[in-house]
Parts: C-alpha cells; structure tokens; sequence
C-alpha cells in the first residue's frame, strides 16, 4: 500500500474527529485540542515549499477536558490490516504518555479506524486499561464492545456518547 494512501486515510480520521469534537463542543460535553507535533523550518527552498525537522516527539493527538472536570487524551489511528498491531501503531513515548495521564486520573484512549476496502469501515473507542491487557495484535471481533457510530447524517463520529458508562468500567 502506498504513502499517500496511508497518509489520506490518516487525515480522513483526523477530519471525522475534528468535525466531531466541534459537535461535542457545542453541546458543552468537552473542550478538546489538536496537538500539533513541534518542528521547526530550517530553511525556504522555494514558493511555498521548506524544510523542515521536527523538534522533539510528539505526544497524541488530542488532549481536553470533559463537562465535569476530568483530563482526556488520545490518539487517533487508522489502519488497513486485518489486525491493529497497537505496541506498533502506539509508539512507546505514547504510550507512556497516555499511561501518565491515566495514573493523574484522567481518561486515556486510542480511536482506532478500520479500514479495509469494501468489507469494513469501523471505528472504536479503546480504553487505554484495555489495551495494556492485551497481548499482540487485536482483530475487529476483540473490539466489538468499543464499536463507535459513524452518524452519517451529520458527519459526526459518536465516540464520546456514553462515555460515563465506558469510563465506570475502565476505572
């Protein structure tokens, strides 16, 4: 599969989840951020084109709060396997990121979107306390308890409905 493709699938999440958190918001569920990953220009080649490094790693993509006070963080993935291979996808400064964040008491997850052309087009909301017990890779069955809605209606990725439910069983 090609760089670009894998790129654009990564950016078709990222819009879904900003739509979505712009929804949530609305409604006075959550505040959340996109956290950009630092880097810096080093120098202008030419028109609207630079070169660039990144200064340090990143954390995850999003970090926020929800009504009520308590911390969220997570990070978005996309995948075309048949099997999210989460110690791969998730790197280890995430990881321990979202550990971190966890310890603190706030709510740490991965948004998971399963990709494969013309059998699935799933997404999930995994606890991160569900991953750290997993071994491996996980397949759509192992997850089917995270399944989120894709609200098609109104372009909105339903990942936070429910949340007090899933949060009582994760903490």
């Amino acid at each position: 599969m090609g760089y670009f493709y894998r790129k654009n699938l990564g950016m078709y999440l990222e819009r879904i989840v900003d739509v979505s958190i712009e929804y949530y918001k609305e409604q006075g569920v959550c505040v959340i951020d996109k956290i950009p990953t630092p880097i810096k220009v080093s120098r202008h080649i030419r028109g609207s084109l630079y070169e660039a490094f990144f200064l340090k790693k990143s954390t995850v993509d999003y970090v926020g709060i929800l009504r009520g006070g308590r911390g969220i963080a997570f990070d978005a993935k996309s995948t075309t396997a048949k099997k999210f291979s989460w110690k791969k996808l998730v790197k280890k400064h995430q990881r321990k990121y979202l550990k971190s964040f966890q310890d603190l008491g706030g709510l740490s997850f991965i948004l998971l979107h399963f990709d494969w052309v013309g059998e699935w087009d799933n997404f999930y909301f995994i606890p991160f306390d569900f991953l750290l017990q997993t071994k491996g890779s996980l397949v759509p069955k192992d997850l089917e308890e995270f399944e989120v809605e894709y609200d098609m209606k109104i372009g909105v990725l339903r990942f936070l409905d429910g949340i007090g439910e899933l949060d009582k069983r994760v903490t």
